[in-house]
């Protein structure tokens, strides 16, 4: 196991030549980097120097065997890489039998906290970055950081009421936003609510925004486009509050509320505001 904040202690080229001499001394199977703004930079090109090849944006990954009939061969213990493609319509599952390492970059929340039983003990290694790049390499030096504290918890929140397009206005989100306060929830929404300006960037849930997994979800006005499902499907229990009966994402929803969000959330609202004193 490697500390990464003694391979990345500046912010330059000499990232990608960092890891393709780790890589080569070290010769591992599998190589996963966030899918945020450095992980989707310095992947490609740590991938490109070592001819590996690279799934990006993965929302779901698995191992198991691979049987090429071509070449009569079978591969055991690959990494299945899973994501969207052409344009969200499918969900394409990719590997890669001959080249090392197996590389991919993951969007965050796809992985969640795994319970620490105390019986995970391993070495933990911090390389020498002078081994792997030498000092005159590095043109810029990273003097401070400011993070500032985040707006939310979207990842984090264990209910999540989200609306879509069919919410009609940004004026209907407020409901949402009531909804969720009395839930103790947080508020996020599809790709289409976002692009109407109804709702922040920051809080839009699938595939080219965040992935939740809140012990219940509930749609609003949501259609259920395989875009937005990649983003919430794993969530342990589903509401859909929608006027169309026959929206698709009714079709993995738990439990289906058929009816506008004008006349269905106010009463979500009254019922939880007078069973939770």
């Amino acid at each position: 196991m490697f500390d990464a904040k003694d391979l990345f202690p500046y912010t330059s080229a000499p990232h990608t030549d960092i890891l393709v001499n780790l890589f080569k001394e070290e010769q591992p199977q599998i190589c996963l980097m966030g899918a945020t703004v450095i992980g989707r930079d310095l992947g490609p090109r740590v991938s490109s120097s070592l001819t590996s090849g690279l799934t990006a944006d993965c929302t779901e990954l698995e191992i198991g065997p691979y049987e090429d009939k071509k070449e009569g061969k079978t591969y055991e213990n690959l990494l299945y890489q899973i994501r969207p493609a052409f344009g969200g319509n499918i969900v394409a599952t990719i590997v890669n039998p001959e080249h090392r390492p197996q590389m991919a970059t993951v969007r965050s929340g796809v992985m969640q906290k795994a319970i620490y039983d105390g019986a995970c003990k391993k070495e933990v290694v911090y390389p020498e970055v002078s081994k792997y790049v030498s000092p005159e390499a590095f043109v810029v030096k990273v003097l401070d950081h400011h993070v500032e504290a985040a707006k939310h918890n979207l990842k984090g929140a264990p209910i999540v009421v989200a609306g879509g397009y069919g919410m009609g206005s940004k004026e209907n989100f407020d409901l949402l936003f009531q909804l969720a306060k009395v839930l103790h929830g947080e508020v996020g929404g599809s790709r289409a609510a976002v692009d109407a300006g109804w709702l922040d960037h920051d809080r839009q849930i699938g595939q080219t925004g965040v992935t939740v997994h809140p012990k219940v979800y509930i749609a609003c006005g949501i259609s259920g486009q395989i875009q937005h499902i990649a983003g919430m499907q794993d969530s342990g229990i589903i509401i859909s509050v929608n006027s169309d009966p026959d929206a698709p994402i009714n079709k993995i929803a738990d439990y289906v509320i058929v009816g506008t969000v004008e006349e269905v959330v106010p009463k979500l609202i009254k019922y939880y505001k007078q069973n939770s004193k």
